[in-house]
């Protein structure tokens, strides 16, 4: 029996090898084995290292290269986010703490449903969360509180007439949280 070919991608947001594995017969998810796949997964790969970017930069404007115009944003018991105003406002609100640090990354991409205008995705990603400084010593900064969250990223993606991928439905999952999730609520006077 032939089983299709999945490609995988691990790397921190930059494409250091990408391996064909067998795998069993998915449902209704025909899968090819090609080039485009490859390139696909490669935009795909630098369009979640644009995402990181613009929340650790806190640069929202950036997301607009990120989603559609009608995306779909949704999480675990939290009502869908439609629209990329919607989804710049969220962004905005989540990270309005400018004291607040960021750091995503993601270490895993399973792309997959490879067609020529849309795409999927699973991505785990590991986000920190660093509360303002306490005191530097030696150029270092020690930091007062910590947040670490694992998350899980199933996003669909439309080819648009430019020719670029882009973001149409992100469903996150919070896997695991060690630390202090209140990081997110804005100081007062911030």
């Amino acid at each position: 029996m032939q089983f299709p070919t999945l490609l995988i991608l691990s790397s921190l947001f930059s494409i250091t090898s990408f391996t064909t594995i067998n795998a069993a017969p998915l449902t209704s998810r025909a899968v090819r084995d090609s080039t485009d796949d490859a390139t696909t997964l490669a935009a795909i790969n630098q369009l979640l290292a644009l995402f990181s970017q613009s929340l650790d930069n806190k640069d929202f404007e950036a997301l607009r290269d990120v989603y559609t115009e009608d995306a779909v944003l949704g999480g675990e018991g939290t009502p869908p986010t439609v629209g990329i105003e919607a989804i710049l406002d969220f962004y905005t609100t989540t990270f309005q703490n400018e004291s607040l640090i960021t750091e995503h990354t993601s270490d895993t991409v399973l792309g997959s449903n490879f067609t020529e205008t849309t795409a999927s995705s699973t991505s785990y990603a590991n986000v920190y969360y660093f509360g303002p400084a306490v005191f530097e010593r030696g150029g270092v900064l020690f930091r007062n509180d910590s947040a670490q969250f694992r998350e899980k990223l199933s996003n669909d993606y439309t080819r648009g007439a430019d020719g670029n991928w882009k973001i149409s439905r992100q469903e996150l999952v919070i896997l695991s949280l060690e630390g202090n999730a209140g990081l997110l609520r804005p100081v007062p006077g911030s």
